[in-house]
């Protein structure tokens, strides 16, 4: 049996995604979903990495080019991708990606190297985990590195169980499950927000 990650569940729900954060080392910023037209600020993201980060966060050595391609299509193949921005620049990502087995999804992290260690990834997991429950997702599986330790401690702060496999390190931790009231509220909410994401990714175009 999978534990759940109940050290952040049991804790109350933070008000808005929107509001600021102080991590250890003073950072403030804001956590959010990044909208359709932010590809540039996430593709810049990516290129930012050094290479042990590129690594890292892909498990192989990659190009440029590669990651200008992955961020073009990462908006379509993730339901959502939550942000850390701090003075309006994209520090970390948190992808959620739903898989083809039923109520499973992956889920993929990036925190630049000079924002690591300050509760950005805590804080970026605990989103994502938040909205895998709203999505009815039951599990979300995490791949890495096994020499990515900070990747393992972050997966095991949700009560996530790690096995080896030919080289890499793979995670499973169980969502929470989603109460009746929680779910009405966050789809009416997401609801209310798709019009103002569609707009502001047509005015992004025209710009």
């Amino acid at each position: 049996m999978l534990q759940p990650a109940r050290t952040w569940f049991r804790t109350k729900r933070q008000k808005s995604c929107n509001e600021p954060f102080s991590g250890v080392s003073g950072l403030s910023g804001t956590f959010r979903p990044l909208r359709g037209d932010e590809k540039s600020a996430f593709r810049d993201l990516l290129l930012r990495l050094d290479p042990e980060s590129r690594r890292n966060r892909f498990a192989m050595t990659v190009d440029d080019s590669f990651l200008v391609s992955y961020a073009e299509t990462s908006f379509a193949q993730s339901p959502v991708i939550f942000g850390y921005f701090e003075d309006g620049v994209l520090r970390g990502t948190a992808e959620l990606r739903t898989l083809p087995e039923p109520h499973m999804a992956e889920a993929a992290f990036c925190v630049e190297k000079g924002w690591r260690r300050n509760g950005v990834g805590t804080r970026l997991m605990d989103a994502l985990l938040n909205e895998a429950r709203d999505l009815q997702i039951e599990h979300i599986y995490i791949s890495c590195l096994a020499a990515n330790h900070t990747m393992q401690a972050l997966a095991r702060k949700f009560a996530a169980r790690l096995t080896y496999q030919s080289g890499d390190m793979i995670g499973l931790i169980k969502a929470p499950k989603a109460r009746m009231k929680d779910w009405i509220r966050n789809n009416v909410a997401r609801t209310l927000f798709q019009p103002r994401r569609l707009a502001s990714a047509a005015s992004g175009q025209q710009s």
